[in-house]
């Protein structure tokens, strides 16, 4: 009589010494894998971030460069024999690999070198950022162009001083960022981004990148990976006629970009619709490597600055723009908003790891 209530107790113990141990286990598993995945998300969310930024370069010049007057530009060096005075000279724009047409574009103000400069000018083309920055630190590039957002690094690494940007006929020098979308698209505003896929340009393009990104994160709390997707089109035009064809759901371009292509004829202004649009940066600049003797620097600046655009490739390619010359620049204060949303956006990153945003 006694023996049924014992074993049933002895069952239930036993059956909760293994239960219960097991459900802790289990339990502890879930919380460990929770954990888990919530860091690789964090993970994974900070890498894609750092990818779109790309690598913004140091704030600061390097120790290599001195800055006594306090421009932010590279000094020319105080020894004249540390200065280099090419027999030809090598001009490059931005670096994208294709070559011939940019060279139509540049040859008249190429040849206007030649003139003044009193020796050959040789036009050279570059696949990326880095080999073009290796050219101008190792001498081998001596004038050349960066897009906004790559002038930073340009200046702060290679040594390159920005000297004249593309204006208008009162010369101005300024554009924004759009983002578009196609005609009668869903997306009305920026929070309706969410769940969607946006195109970018590439790393480090000011507008086809960097603001938008940094805009997303700060002004509507939308972090890429986490709460839309993205891609890179590798090309302002690339962007702006996948909105136009509707093959791109979302696309953050520069305005002057957007405008040419509409003047050309290269998509109708019906076809896309503008749900953002920033405040102004500067536009795309040409300069020369700091080190250059001073005869060829002020003969560089007053080719520029004195060049006529009407009928040359530069009126053909730019002029659809807006833009009809070229005006000078001050890299500290033109670049100052340029330089604080790279600023702002490290910051914004380095917020990811506590999920704070």
């Amino acid at each position: 009589m006694n023996d049924a209530p014992n074993s049933s107790s002895f069952s239930i113990a036993r059956v909760l010494l293994v239960v219960v141990p097991i459900g802790l286990i289990f339990w502890a598993a879930k919380m460990y894998s929770g954990n888990l995945q919530t860091s690789a998300q964090t993970q994974l969310e900070r890498t894609m971030a750092s990818r779109l930024l790309g690598d913004q370069g140091p704030e600061k010049l390097d120790k290599k460069f001195t800055d006594a007057d306090g421009d932010l530009v590279a000094d020319p060096p105080k020894d004249a024999a540390q200065c280099i005075d090419p027999k030809e000279i090598n001009f490059s724009y931005i670096a994208s690999g294709s070559g011939d047409e940019d060279e139509n574009t540049w040859k008249e103000l190429m040849a206007a070198l030649e003139k003044k400069l009193d020796r050959k000018v040789n036009f050279v083309s570059y696949a990326d950022r880095d080999e073009q920055m290796r050219a101008l630190e190792k001498g081998d590039l001596h004038i050349t162009g960066f897009s906004t957002g790559e002038v930073q690094s340009a200046v702060n690494e290679a040594g390159f001083v920005p000297m004249a940007c593309f204006a208008d006929k009162d010369g101005n020098f300024q554009y924004t960022m759009k983002i578009i979308v196609p005609a009668g698209s869903d997306i009305k505003e920026p929070q309706d981004l969410r769940g969607m896929r946006l195109i970018f340009v590439r790393p480090q393009s000011n507008s086809g990148c960097t603001v938008p990104l940094v805009t997303l994160m700060k002004e509507f709390h939308l972090q890429p990976e986490r709460d839309y997707n993205w891609g890179f089109s590798y090309g302002h035009d690339n962007s702006i006629k996948g909105v136009a064809e509707k093959k791109f759901p979302a696309a953050a371009v520069a305005s002057d970009y957007l405008q040419r292509m509409i003047n050309d004829g290269a998509v109708s202004a019906d076809a896309v619709h503008a749900i953002y649009e920033s405040k102004p940066y500067p536009s795309g600049v040409v300069g020369y490597v700091y080190n250059l003797t001073p005869q060829l620097r002020d003969g560089i600046r007053e080719v520029l600055l004195g060049f006529d655009w009407k009928g040359s490739g530069l009126e053909k390619t730019f002029g659809k723009s807006g833009y009809v010359k070229f005006a000078p620049v001050d890299y500290k204060k033109d670049w100052e908003p340029v330089r604080e949303i790279s600023k702002t956006g490290n910051q914004l990153f380095a917020k990811i790891d506590n999920k704070s945003i």
